[in-house]
């Protein structure tokens, strides 16, 4: 096990590889410069990162810059930021080598995370949904889809209405906690995404709209069987979705 004085001339090693940033208010360019200087001093998952007193003096910014990039990546999922102790990896950082952006990356990275976590979760309140699902809920659930599905058809932002959809179903779950804990984790990856982040088009996942017919009808039904398979092919599709916009 590394000493601490070690760990410390480690991260000062690890520092000195960072260019100056000469925009100063940019946080994309300190995140690129971030990537760059994990892959050239080759830092793995559960390694520490410099403190941003190291990063911020190498790179020529203020804390607060540092503070803000490390913020995001840590609603990416990338990093875990421990009070008193640093910033530690907690994920494969490394930049594009196709025709997307390294932020692009990273961003989608993060995206993929979270969907797998919804994965488990969504599974879980689609078939409680179904089992218990009032008829008076029903009526907004449909409402709900019937409301996403006219923002989509007239280019209009959806992915509000698509909150007012779950939301019915979590509430008919019998657990809303399951829905705060997904929306924590999406607005979390929201707020981290950079301006004009490709998963922020209103084209992103409107494809899977329709899928959302399924899903409805299925929990109207009171299957939960048909509900578990509709949830999975919006999660698919939308994985799919991530990982083409990351490539191209």
């Amino acid at each position: 096990m590394k000493s601490k004085s070690k760990k410390h001339d480690d991260q000062k090693s690890a520092a000195k590889l960072l260019p100056k940033i000469e925009r100063k208010s940019r946080t994309a360019e300190v995140l690129d410069a971030l990537v760059q200087m994990i892959e050239a001093a080759d830092l793995q998952i559960g390694d520490a990162l410099p403190s941003e007193t190291l990063l911020a003096d190498q790179l020529g910014v203020g804390r607060s810059t540092i503070r803000e990039a490390l913020n995001r990546w840590e609603g990416l999922g990338l990093v875990r930021r421990r009070r008193g102790s640093g910033t530690y990896i907690t994920a494969n950082i490394k930049s594009s080598k196709g025709l997307g952006s390294t932020t692009t990356k990273l961003e989608a990275e993060g995206l993929l995370r979270i969907l797998d976590v919804r994965r488990t979760l969504e599974k879980e309140v689609v078939q409680r949904a179904a089992q218990n699902i009032s008829d008076g809920q029903i009526e907004k659930m449909r409402a709900a889809y019937k409301k996403m599905e006219r923002l989509v058809n007239d280019g209009l932002r959806w992915r509000e209405a698509d909150h007012e959809f779950h939301a019915v179903i979590y509430e008919a779950s019998g657990n809303t906690m399951f829905g705060q804990v997904i929306r924590d984790v999406d607005d979390a990856f929201h707020a981290s995404k950079v301006d004009n982040s490709p998963f922020e088009d209103p084209a992103f996942g409107f494809r899977s709209v329709p899928l959302h017919a399924n899903l409805c009808e299925a929990i109207a039904r009171r299957s939960a069987d048909d509900a578990v398979t509709a949830i999975i092919e919006i999660l698919d599709l939308v994985e799919r979705e991530v990982r083409s916009v990351s490539q191209s």
